[in-house]
C-alpha cells in the first residue's frame, strides 16, 4: 500500500508539473505581458509548491528584482553580479547569515550563450506533509520553469528593443526625407551666375547646410554652414537655422554684419550654448560684380580668377552661438566678376586615408586653379573624384557640403 501511495504521489506530481509547464508555455505563446507571466510563475512556486520566500532577479543591463515573495526584495547588485561570475549551476547557499544571499537556501542561475539572464533565490519551503526534502523533490522543476520564464522575458526585451530600433530607424528615414526637401535643388544657372553643390551626410541626417538665395534682380545671398556635432540634434538645429536665415534674407536690408549678429543670437537661443555653427555668408551684387562676406569661424572658401592663384576668404568673426554677443565682426569685400568661388565644410578636408593622412586644402586649391575655366559641376565632380581616391573604402568621418559658384 505504501508503494502504491508513492506511485500515486509521483503521478500527481508529474501531472502537476506537466500542467504547470503547459500553462506557462501557453502564456508565452499568447504573448502575455511580463506582469502576467511573473504572476503565473509566482503562483506555481508559492501556492502550488509551498515556497514562502523567493527573489527572482533579471539582468537588464543591471540586476533588478522582478518578483519578491515573503520578504524584502532588495539585494546589492555587486553581490549578485559577483555570484553569477562564480557560479553557473544550482547552488545551496543557506547559512546563518541573515543578510544578502545568506537569507536564502538555493540559488538557480540562468545563462544563455555565456550571458547571465536571471537568478532565482529560494528560501524556506513549506512541505511538512511530505517526507522527501522539497529541495530535492522540486529542484529540477524549479530550474526548468525558471529557465522558461527567464528566456521568455529576455525575448520580450529583445522584441521591445527591436521595436524601438525600428521606430528610430523610421524616424531617421523621415528626418532624412524632410532634410532632403530642405536641401536646395534648383541653384542659379543663368547668364549671371552658375552654381552646383554636393552634399553627403555622415549619417542619414546631417548638420551641414548650403544655400543660394535670390534677394533681388541683381543680388543674391550665398552661404555654407556647419553645426558642431552630428545626427538628429545637429540636423534639427540646422533646419531651424536655415528657416531663420531664409526669412531674414528676404526682409533684411541692413548691413551683413547686423544679419550675422542676429543669426548669432538665434543660434545661442536655440542651442543654449551646447552647440555652435560655423558659417560663411556672402552677399553678391551681380551688377557690380562684387561680394561682401563674413566668415564666422568657417573653413575659408577659395576664390579663383582664371590664371591666378586662389585666395582664401577669412575675414569675419568667431562661430555663431558661442557667446551672447560677437566680440567682433569684420566684413570682407572682393570682386567676383569672372571668378569661381568654392565653399566647403570641414568634413571634406579632415577626411583621413588608410594611413591617417588628412585630405587637406591643397587638393582643393589645386583643383580650383587647374579648372578655373570649368563649370561648377565639373569642378565638384573632379574634386570629389580626388576625394574618393583619398578616402578609399574608409567611412565618411563627418558630413560634407560643397558649393561652387561661377560668376559672369
Amino acid at each position: 500500500m505504501a508503494r502504491l501511495d508513492r506511485l500515486t504521489e509521483r503521478l500527481n506530481l508529474k501531472e502537476f508539473q506537466l500542467r504547470a509547464l503547459l500553462d506557462i508555455t501557453k502564456a508565452i505563446n499568447n504573448n502575455e505581458p511580463k506582469e502576467s507571466l511573473l504572476e503565473l510563475y509566482g503562483t506555481i512556486i508559492h501556492d502550488e509548491l509551498g515556497v514562502n520566500r523567493l527573489l527572482f532577479l533579471e539582468n537588464d543591463k543591471e540586476w533588478k528584482c522582478s518578483l519578491a515573495l515573503g520578504g524584502e526584495g532588495k539585494l546589492l547588485e555587486m553581490e549578485v553580479a559577483a555570484f553569477m561570475q562564480q557560479h553557473r549551476d544550482i547552488q545551496f547557499i543557506g547559512s546563518e547569515d541573515s543578510k544578502g544571499l545568506g537569507r536564502f537556501d538555493i540559488a538557480i542561475p540562468v545563462f544563455h550563450k555565456e550571458q547571465p539572464l536571471a537568478l532565482l533565490l529560494i528560501g524556506d519551503l513549506d512541505d511538512e506533509e511530505q517526507r522527501m526534502s522539497p529541495t530535492v523533490k522540486h529542484l529540477n522543476f524549479f530550474q526548468t520553469i525558471t529557465n522558461l520564464i527567464a528566456v521568455a522575458l529576455e525575448n520580450k526585451r529583445f522584441a521591445a528593443r527591436a521595436l524601438a530600433q525600428e521606430r528610430s530607424r523610421r524616424e531617421l528615414e523621415l528626418a532624412a526625407d524632410m532634410q532632403q526637401m530642405l536641401v536646395p535643388k534648383d541653384l542659379p544657372n543663368d547668364g549671371q551666375v552658375q552654381a552646383a553643390a554636393w552634399y553627403q551626410p555622415h549619417q542619414q541626417v546631417g548638420g551641414d547646410y548650403y544655400d543660394v538665395i535670390r534677394t533681388g534682380p541683381d543680388e543674391l545671398l550665398l552661404c555654407v554652414a556647419d553645426v558642431s556635432g552630428k545626427g538628429i540634434a545637429a540636423a534639427l538645429l540646422m533646419s531651424n537655422f536655415q528657416a531663420t536665415l531664409r526669412a531674414s534674407a528676404q526682409h533684411s536690408n541692413g548691413a551683413l554684419e547686423q544679419l550675422v549678429r542676429e543669426l548669432n543670437a538665434n543660434v545661442l537661443e536655440r542651442a543654449r550654448g551646447e552647440r555652435f555653427i560655423t558659417l560663411f555668408i556672402g552677399r553678391v551684387n551681380l551688377a557690380e560684380g562684387s561680394m561682401e562676406f563674413v566668415n564666422a569661424g568657417h573653413n575659408p572658401p577659395l576664390l579663383a580668377l582664371p590664371g591666378k592663384p586662389a585666395m582664401e576668404l577669412s575675414d569675419g568673426s568667431i562661430a555663431l552661438g558661442m557667446l551672447p554677443e560677437l566680440p567682433f565682426v569684420q566684413t570682407g569685400r572682393v570682386g567676383v566678376k569672372g571668378a569661381t568661388l568654392l565653399c566647403y565644410t570641414d568634413g571634406l578636408v579632415e577626411q583621413e586615408d588608410a594611413q591617417g593622412n588628412e585630405f587637406g586644402t591643397e587638393p582643393v586649391r589645386r583643383t580650383m586653379e587647374l579648372l578655373s575655366n570649368a563649370d561648377p559641376r565639373s569642378i565638384n565632380e573632379a574634386l570629389m573624384a580626388t576625394f574618393a581616391n583619398h578616402r578609399g573604402s574608409l567611412p565618411y568621418l563627418d558630413d560634407i557640403a560643397l558649393l561652387t559658384c561661377r560668376f559672369r
